[in-house]
């Protein structure tokens, strides 16, 4: 879509446009959340466009406006910005109304600068001063209240680097004399905030850290914005960064001819419908749902041996992307695995780049696709799970919108698989139960999670459903769940892979209520050794009527494992969790909140503290029917690939015996918080000659067998920033060999790519691993 922004004379200056003249952004007259396609607003869920106006409804610190398809170049150069700001009514406490200048995050992208970036503001306090920065009138220059308080910054160019900054409101004026130039360059944005403004130093030169943007929640200002304007000759224009309203694409096509295509929206006007061209055509129609913001189109009769242009056109605004044919001819396929992003390295430009080197024909996103915390701004829960909230889901429409962002341009042509798993319907562990809703008379946190079911409401998840699964095949059995909450379990036959794909948390049981002696909070039981009378091996913490699938799920596992394979034998099972739990943590800790604090090794070394330990948010439990499920899996000749975990992996089911079942691949986490790792004191059985001692023959803290090829534990790398690359952070992926039917399996490291230069051109330690899924055999 072409920036809203009417644009005065343009300078040609690389790829963006040096502005004399100034640029206003043309705001439409209707009501809806979303401000437009010029901004990113901090956060969505707390502004609304009203007629033309932008407001911002609730309060709190430094809710912005970030100008999208403008910023401030290191070009000398005069500029000046403009606004009026409206205030709903006279302050209480402290706060400000302003410009916050120079916006910049960490990783040197406007993406990430509009949403975390950090600068300086300008503007009117709460008392009514003018300041710019640390500097500030010494009396009171303006008396608010409801009427408009227009203000303009305006800067000049001096001496040594130094810029004079002129703030002035009706006839009051503020000048700030000098400050370095190297603070006048990043985003711009509109701002009223709660809290005090950044005491940033501007007269040296910008430290690499600067105070964060407030964001709590609360306060009682609130303003509308109209009049925003940025003219000079050190302002670009970037017209090609305005973002929405249609703000990705994601598809499926069936070897069949059938086409499932989902474009997700900005939460546009409701009751508004997208078209879908394809090929120059129109070729169906499809209303944007008014909870999700998804326009869903199904095609069938499409010819799967060409390439197909498609279009998503929403008034004047449109997405395009190619459906590519079924590359049925490929000798080798490859198919990307990714989950678990807590935003850390957003937006992600490198893995970006890395997982496209490979040229992915598929690309799976199975869980975590979200965290609660992205984005920042703190979590909106509605006020019980029975209430459709629709600021809520805006908070998870912004939060899920980094997603998309971050791999829209992947995604745009390449079919795709997204799992929501339990941070992406805002809990920290879910044991689905069937669909039913949690008991949320205690809390809505662990409490309401170890009760079984969905803390939030059925309107809320059955959004989540639709905004990432929506572009799968339909549901093979489409019956809801007891309460309404949608499933997505289905099969898809693509380019010769026969594919599987689970809900795994929406019909397992949750345990607190079945094993009542193990008192589980979280997951993790407290009364460690005293689980059952009796009990003298994990195992017998299986209980009868416990359910990991489900019994809707077994039985399609049970039809599809049976059936008659219609591609080479490649055969692929999707879900979020492995069947298992590969976890370590020292002996005498029972919980695995300790894991973000343990002290991660450097390279060699290994710690000797450790041993298994039983997580219930895992599918390691309940154990019979983890055992169905590998015997279905293994009945199939398939391999699971899974994340959620976030320890990257790849081993071999037992069940009756140690290599008795079907292979894994689990995919390590994009960016993550909780650094899992798998260094059992006890080595395992029957390593390989020279493998590690984490690999071999164990039985998981479940009693589970599993032999484990390959782990990617989290070390000291010494690599910044350490938060991200200390993780043992990455992606999978499996190659499909069309010649013989095998499968090469990688784990690679965020950093690396086989286009890159040593040492970042490999996979990590003990990959690539080739199985012949018809034997179940390893064979490099």
């Amino acid at each position: 879509m072409k920036s809203g922004f009417l644009i005065g004379l343009l300078l040609l200056h690389g790829s963006a446009s040096l502005v004399a003249d100034a640029l206003k952004p043309v705001l439409e007259t209707v009501t809806r959340p979303w401000i437009g396609a010029d901004f990113w607003a901090n956060p969505m869920e707390d502004w609304t466009l009203d007629q033309g106006i932008s407001k911002n409804l609730f309060s709190g610190g430094d809710r912005e406006l970030v100008l999208l398809t403008a910023e401030l170049v290191e070009k000398k150069g005069a500029f000046e910005i403009e606004a009026t700001f409206t205030p709903a009514g006279k302050p209480e406490g402290a706060g400000f109304l302003g410009f916050q200048i120079g916006l910049k995050g960490e990783f040197d992208d406007y993406r990430d600068s509009a949403i975390y970036g950090s600068g300086f503001a300008a503007g009117v306090t709460a008392e009514g001063h003018l300041f710019i920065a640390g500097t500030k009138s010494e009396k009171p220059l303006v008396e608010l209240g409801t009427s408009a308080l227009p203000l303009k910054l305006a800067a000049v160019p001096g001496d040594g680097g130094f810029y004079r900054l002129t703030l002035s409101s009706g006839g009051a004026e503020l000048v700030h004399p000098k400050v370095d130039a190297s603070w006048l360059r990043g985003l711009v944005s509109f701002t009223v905030s709660s809290q005090p403004p950044n005491q940033a130093v501007v007269r040296t030169q910008r430290p690499a850290q600067v105070p964060a943007i407030h964001q709590a929640r609360g306060g009682s200002w609130k303003c509308a914005v109209t009049g925003m304007s940025l003219a000079g000759e050190k302002v670009a224009a970037r017209s090609e960064r305005s973002f929405g309203p249609i703000l990705w694409t994601q598809h499926s096509l069936e070897h069949s001819g059938k086409l499932h295509l989902t474009a997700l929206f900005a939460p546009v006007v409701p009751g508004g419908k997208a078209v879908l061209e394809l090929d120059g055509k129109a070729a169906a129609e499809a209303a944007i749902d008014p909870r999700s913001r998804v326009a869903a189109f199904h095609l069938e009769g499409i010819d799967t041996k060409k390439n197909h242009r498609y279009v998503v056109r929403y008034q004047n605004a449109d997405f395009a992307g190619t459906i590519r044919r079924e590359p049925l001819d490929k000798k080798d396929l490859n198919v990307a695995s990714l989950s678990c992003n807590d935003s850390t390295g957003f937006p992600h430009n490198l893995l970006v780049r890395n997982v496209g080197s490979h040229k992915p024909d598929l690309i799976a996103f199975l869980g975590d696709q979200i965290y609660e915390p992205i984005g920042g701004y703190g979590l909106l829960v509605g006020a019980d799970n029975s209430d459709y909230d629709d600021r809520t889901t805006l908070c998870y429409l912004r939060k899920y919108a980094m997603h998309g962002w971050t791999w829209r341009d992947i995604l745009r042509d390449t079919p795709s698989i997204t799992l929501p798993d339990d941070h992406d319907v805002f809990h920290g562990n879910i044991w689905g139960a069937g669909g039913k809703l949690a008991d949320r008379s205690k809390d809505a946190g662990a409490s309401a999670q170890d009760s079984g079911g969905y803390k939030m409401s059925v309107g809320f998840v059955n959004a989540v459903n639709q905004s990432q699964a929506g572009s799968l095949p339909p549901p093979v059995d489409p019956a809801p769940c007891e309460s309404g909450i949608s499933v997505w379990f289905t099969d898809w036959s693509y380019a010769g892979i026969d594919m599987a794909i689970l809900g795994d948390r929406q019909f397992k049981s949750a345990p607190m209520a079945l094993l009542p002696e193990s008192d589980i909070r979280n997951g993790w039981p407290r009364n460690h050794d005293k689980q059952r009378p009796g009990l003298k091996t994990p195992r017998e913490l299986d209980v009868a009527g416990a359910e990991l699938l489900g019994k809707r799920q077994e039985g399609f596992l049970e039809k599809w494992s049976s059936a008659e394979n219609p591609g080479t034998g490649w055969r692929l099972v999707f879900s979020a969790t492995p069947l298992m739990v590969l976890q370590s943590i020292p002996e005498n800790e029972f919980a695995d909140d300790v894991v973000p604090g343990l002290k991660r090794p450097r390279p060699g070394e290994y710690p000797d503290t450790d041993i298994p330990k039983l997580d219930y948010d895992s599918n390691g439990w309940p154990q019979s029917k983890r055992d169905l499920a590998v015997k279905l899996i293994t009945r199939a000749h398939a391999v699971h690939v899974t994340g959620d975990q976030h320890l990257g992996s790849t081993g071999q089911y037992g069940v009756s015996a140690f290599n008795d079942s079907a292979w894994w691949i689990s995919s390590p986490a994009i960016a993550n918080l909780w650094p899992r790792r798998w260094f059992p004191r006890e080595g395992g059985a029957n390593r390989r000659e020279g493998a590690p001692k984490y690999t071999g023959e164990f039985e998981d803290g479940f009693g589970n067998r599993i032999t484990l090829h390959a782990a990617a534990n989290p070390y000291d790398i010494d690599r910044e920033p350490a938060r991200l690359y200390d993780k043992a952070v990455g992606y999978a992926i499996l190659t499909l060999h069309r010649e013989n039917g095998r499968i090469s399996l990688s784990v690679w490291p965020y950093q690396s790519a086989p286009t890159n230069p040593a040492p970042d051109n490999s996979p990590y330690p003990g990959w690539p691993i080739t199985v012949d899924p018809a034997t179940n055999r390893r064979v490099d």
